[in-house]
């Protein structure tokens, strides 16, 4: 790593340029030209972060590590035992959607089905300016299923919530999904309960589990959160709230995956771990939300997933004395995250952006040439590591 000050010295050279310009706007010149050479794959900029939440079967949304530069996916490790066989297909975000629940390998490496076209793949999903990392491998993830929510069975209204019936025409996973109403009341919850769901056990999962379920929102409007409880009865059980989907992005009109962290669980009495029968899912809402119908929730799952590690290409050249990562340079004792082979591309990346400060065009150019030849013998030395995006022109 180089510090701010010590690429500024080697920018300036000598205190000649402070006279027509302001530290300022050498500030500014210096991070469009880092930014400009971190355009490239570097090793410098290369990261490793967990993902999140784990890997799961049938999960195929996660939140994308926030300084991924573009598509530049390098890697998606299991933090233990790999299968020489299990490798990724980087594809577009409508092919992904098609083919993610097509023949897969498993996370051992081997054949997850018969079919000779498994493929593990991973896309960048991109909404409202925000990125999701989209991925599709079968994995063994603990998974258990509290209930389908094909049927009402022992379920009633909580809160504002009323009318349960079946819906066996929109639904996710199974037959059918529990469809409900938010009545006239004016409170400030709506959802489903059930003291009498089939007995099951969190003491696996309490700890570093998940909670997921299907809500379907007719309106996000004035929906705060939602929360489960999970427990021996309506007096002792956990529970947990979830502000967005699971990829991290904001609720929608739809369907949204919701998920659950027993990480952030808090505790009402003493639950039986292992003898939980009760289930509360609902909404915080305005007390203004009224009359509205068709809600939805289906199929609640508990799982613990399998723990990886994403390794891409970062698009923050910089860190702070405090190591955190950062697109641009604010102070004097920030770092640049560059290897010594990079560095000389900094330098005349920069250089060019301080002469176009300085209108000296002629200097500008000569440091453009060169941090081109810089920059291409780079790229003959070390190819970039990103997965290649490939998808198919037609499926015969």
């Amino acid at each position: 790593m180089i510090l701010y000050t010590t690429l500024l010295a080697d920018i300036v050279d000598s205190n000649l340029y402070t006279n027509f310009i302001s530290s300022a706007t050498l500030r500014t010149a210096i991070n469009r030209g880092v930014r400009k050479v971190s355009l490239i794959d570097l090793k410098g900029l290369k990261r490793k972060s967990a993902l999140s939440p784990r890997l799961l079967n049938d999960v195929y949304e996660y939140s994308a590590p926030t300084d991924l530069k573009g598509q530049s996916i390098i890697d998606i490790i299991p933090q233990i035992n790999r299968g020489r066989n299990q490798y990724w297909e980087l594809t577009t975000q409508e092919e992904f959607d098609r083919y993610k629940q097509e023949g897969r390998f498993d996370y051992w490496g081997d054949y997850s089905d018969t079919e000779n076209n498994e493929r593990n793949f991973v896309s960048i999903g991109n909404n409202s300016q925000t990125k999701t990392l989209l991925l599709s491998m079968s994995v063994d993830d603990n998974s258990i299923t509290i209930d389908p929510l094909d049927s009402i069975g022992s379920w009633t209204g909580f809160g504002d919530g009323e009318n349960l019936v079946v819906d066996n025409i929109n639904y996710v996973k199974g037959s059918a999904s529990i469809n409900w109403d938010i009545n006239a009341s004016g409170g400030t919850t709506a959802g489903i309960t059930n003291s009498n769901v089939p007995t099951f056990d969190v003491g696996d999962y309490k700890t570093e589990g998940y909670i997921f379920v299907w809500a379907y929102l007719s309106s996000k409007t004035n929906v705060t959160n939602f929360i489960i409880r999970v427990g021996s009865d309506s007096s002792n059980y956990y529970s947990m709230t979830a502000t967005t989907k699971n990829d991290g992005t904001a609720f929608e009109d739809g369907w949204n995956l919701i998920r659950f962290n027993f990480s952030g669980k808090s505790t009402t009495g003493t639950p039986d771990d292992d003898a939980c029968k009760y289930v509360s899912l609902y909404m915080t809402k305005a007390g203004a939300k009224v009359n509205e119908t068709d809600y939805r929730f289906d199929q609640i799952i508990m799982s613990k997933g399998i723990p990886f590690n994403v390794l891409y290409y970062s698009s923050y050249p910089w860190q702070t004395s405090a190591g955190v990562w950062i697109a641009n340079s604010t102070a004097d004792t920030d770092y640049l995250n560059a290897n010594s082979d990079e560095y000389d591309m900094y330098i005349e990346s920069c250089r060019a952006e301080v002469y176009r400060e300085l209108k000296d065009f002629n200097q500008m150019t000569l440091s453009k040439n060169e941090l081109k030849t810089l920059s291409h013998n780079y790229k003959i030395i070390n190819p970039s590591e990103s997965l290649t995006l490939t998808n198919k022109y037609w499926d015969l």
